[in-house]
């Protein structure tokens, strides 16, 4: 290497670090040289324009460069309304805003990078909701990160009804792919989750949603195209262990009609149409492979057992049918509900006894000593009666005449059990009436009690 040539490098890594080290010694210099204090009002403004979020600070602003540049802006308040009346959804917490070298230089206070607002206590009221989706997909804004914060849900009282501590939530615009995000992780309910919100801003009727619930897992994924706020249709899909649901749905003009697309491969299919002016449900339910002992102890518990208050103005019609049913007796059925004056009716209840007839069933929900008990009034209509002495062990000369058996069914909640009372039967020549009680573990137990019955 000649020593023109060496001189020139010599003499550029010479320039290049006065120019690190000048550059450095700004930049630390700039609390000392520079009055932030007098620049609130453009601070406050420009962060409008960088993030489309109202900053309030009631106290100074100074400068930090480590570990990126950075303003600090502290006891800072937050709001998504110019409205000064309305609540900040963030009082009091030390606020950072990111900004380029540019900036720095210029204290020009325009080109903000992204702000961090960390630990601290985030409130929304329920009415929030609307200015929350608003921004989403109205908005273009930097970065937004929160570390570390709680979200505190409010009614319209102003009474908390959810709390969701937040690990992380990052809510950006990628520049490169043209994409939105709004990314949560959380918790709620002690349940960890977390949610990934995205639009597209080259297909910016769309957005998709999807949400990862941990231990237990439960993945929810839903597609939104809206063509405007009175017409609109996605796809929704819940997978929940083996369990599946998918629907779609479709808005128009306050009506709206939601069906499964793919029965085969789903445990709960619906077909519905509902009327939003005045809210009317018609629609059907259909449950497979599922035990029938699950389908007591939680589907029919949480539908007939219910606080009046929670039904607000939903009312309509529903049948629930049951299929594959997962029981050696009960293979299919089906019950017809009515919602009205925050009211479940039951107005009937069918099943399928395997291949020998069926069952109309009066249920109810009754509350003994702490436990929630699960009681129904039976009548089996015996259409087959080489089937049922099959099935029971039963000599068919001593079912033949046998068209009718009327029994009461009790269960504890959680408990496999049942006790089987007031069994009546009812052939050609009256009526038989049983007073015994009888304790049914298994299939073979109830086999043995038949035939006591019977005999």
């Amino acid at each position: 290497m000649n020593k023109i040539k060496q001189n020139k490098i010599t003499f550029t890594l010479i320039l290049l670090a006065i120019a690190i080290i000048f550059s450095s010694l700004t930049i630390l210099s700039l609390p000392v040289l520079f009055n932030y204090k007098s620049k609130v009002e453009l601070i406050e403004k420009n962060f409008y324009k960088n993030f489309k979020i109202y900053l309030n600070s009631s106290d100074k602003i100074s400068f930090k460069p480590f570990p990126k540049p950075h303003l600090l802006v502290e006891n800072a308040t937050l709001n998504l309304y110019s409205n000064e009346d309305e609540d900040n959804f963030l009082e009091k917490s030390n606020l950072k805003i990111f900004i380029s070298l540019r900036d720095i230089y210029l204290r020009s206070f325009k080109n903000f990078l992204s702000t961090e607002i960390s630990n601290s206590n985030l409130e929304f009221k329920i009415s929030d909701i609307k200015a929350l989706r608003n921004h989403l997909y109205k908005k273009i804004n930097k970065q937004i990160i929160f570390n570390n914060c709680k979200i505190f849900i409010k009614n319209k009282k102003g009474d908390i009804i959810i709390i969701s501590p937040i690990k992380k939530l990052s809510y950006k615009i990628n520049k490169k792919n043209k994409i939105k995000s709004f990314i949560i992780n959380g918790q709620i309910f002690g349940l960890k989750y977390k949610s990934e919100w995205k639009r597209s801003y080259t297909d910016p009727k769309k957005s998709s949603h999807e949400i990862n619930i941990f231990n237990p897992n439960i993945k929810i994924q839903n597609i939104l195209e809206l063509e405007s706020s009175k017409q609109f249709n996605g796809v929704s899909k819940i997978t929940y262990f083996q369990d599946k649901i998918e629907y779609k749905f479709s808005y128009n003009n306050h009506e709206a009609e939601i069906l499964s697309p793919n029965k085969k491969d789903t445990n709960f299919n619906i077909d519905g149409k509902i009327k939003f002016k005045p809210f009317y449900f018609v629609g059907e339910l259909n449950i497979k492979n599922k035990k029938i002992e699950k389908i007591i102890d939680n589907f029919l518990l949480n539908l007939l057992v219910y606080e009046k208050k929670h039904l607000g103005n939903f009312s309509g019609e529903i049948g629930v049918k049951f299929d594959n049913l997962n029981n050696k007796l009960i293979k299919s059925g089906k019950i017809d509900l009515v919602i009205n004056e925050k009211q479940i009716s039951l107005k009937e209840a069918n099943f399928k006894l395997d291949k020998i007839g069926d069952i109309k069933s009066k249920i109810s929900f009754i509350e003994d000593n702490g436990n929630i008990k699960f009681i129904s009034k039976n009548e089996l209509d015996i259409k087959n009666y080489i089937e049922f002495a099959k099935i029971f062990q039963v000599s068919s000369k001593k079912i033949k005449n046998i068209k009718k058996i009327y029994f009461d069914l009790q269960k504890n909640i959680g408990m496999s059990d049942v006790v089987i009372t007031n069994v009546k039967i009812n052939n050609l020549e009256g009526t038989k009436i049983s007073e015994e009680l009888f304790f049914v573990k298994n299939i073979q137990n109830l086999r043995s009690h038949i035939r006591k019955i019977i005999d």
